[in-house]
C-alpha cells in the first residue's frame, strides 16, 4: 500500500492537506485544513467507496471531498492508481 498526499490552498488563505490510500474497493485517508498562520487545524477521516468516485473529463477516477474551503476538493488519482 502506498500513502499519497495532496496539498492545496483555499480562497481564504488557509491550507488543505489530504493523505490517502487507494484500495480495491475504496479510497481511505484524512483531510486536514490549516489556518493561514498554521496555528489551528481541523481534520477528519474519510472512506469513499470506489463506486462513488467521480470521473474527470478525461475519464480518470476523481476523489471529491466536501467540507473544506468553499466547495469540494477534487483530486484526480495518479496514473499508477487508476486501475485500483
Amino acid at each position: 500500500m502506498k500513502l499519497n498526499y495532496f496539498w492545496t490552498d483555499c480562497a481564504d488563505g488557509s491550507h488543505v492537506a489530504v493523505n490517502y490510500t487507494v484500495h480495491e474497493e475504496s479510497v481511505t485517508g484524512s483531510i486536514r485544513q490549516w489556518s493561514r498562520d498554521r496555528s489551528h487545524n481541523v481534520g477528519r477521516k474519510f472512506d469513499v467507496p470506489a463506486a462513488e468516485l467521480g470521473r474527470s473529463p478525461r475519464g480518470h477516477p476523481v476523489l471529491r471531498l466536501d467540507g473544506v474551503c468553499d466547495g469540494p476538493i477534487a483530486i484526480e488519482l495518479p496514473a499508477a492508481l487508476r486501475e485500483a
